[in-house]
């Protein structure tokens, strides 16, 4: 059997300035931001702001969504408002009932890249919400 490390061990092992890791990829301490939005019908092509501005610098590990009721009826694509669809396009996302969450890796996305692109947002297609609650949390470290 092999042994062998990820891009970040590889790094902290090699040692020197020229393998230093980015701030917040190694002992980074994670922050969250939750928020909630109370759906009542918005139409295909609605946008829902979520959380407060993330700091210049964040590097976004996970974007989660869940809601109260089935919304299987609607997509969703979660990104920026400079990029709707940085986390998700919308035909792949759809929020299932109760403990199911729907979860985006962040793909260490660093906040600051571009103008407008501190605010997550999701963006409603295809058809209305169903009347019920959306949770979100965001995780990110700026570390």
């Amino acid at each position: 059997m092999a042994t062998v490390k990820g891009t970040n061990k590889t790094l902290i092992d090699t040692g020197g300035m020229a393998s230093q890791v980015a701030a917040g990829l190694v002992n980074g301490r994670v922050k969250c931001d939750l928020d909630e939005y109370v759906c009542d019908g918005e139409a295909a092509g609605t946008v829902i702001e979520f959380f407060s501005d993330l700091p210049a610098g964040a590097k976004v590990l996970a974007v989660i969504f869940s809601s109260s009721v089935n919304q299987t009826s609607v997509t969703l694509q979660i990104g920026t408002s400079y990029n709707d669809d940085e986390f998700a396009e919308a035909g792949n996302t759809t929020l299932q009932a109760a403990l199911t969450a729907w979860i985006e890796h962040g793909k260490g996305y660093v906040v600051g890249t571009a103008a407008l692109d501190s605010q997550i947002i999701i963006t409603t297609a295809a058809s209305t919400l169903a009347a019920g609650t959306i949770y979100g949390a965001v995780l990110y470290t700026t570390d």
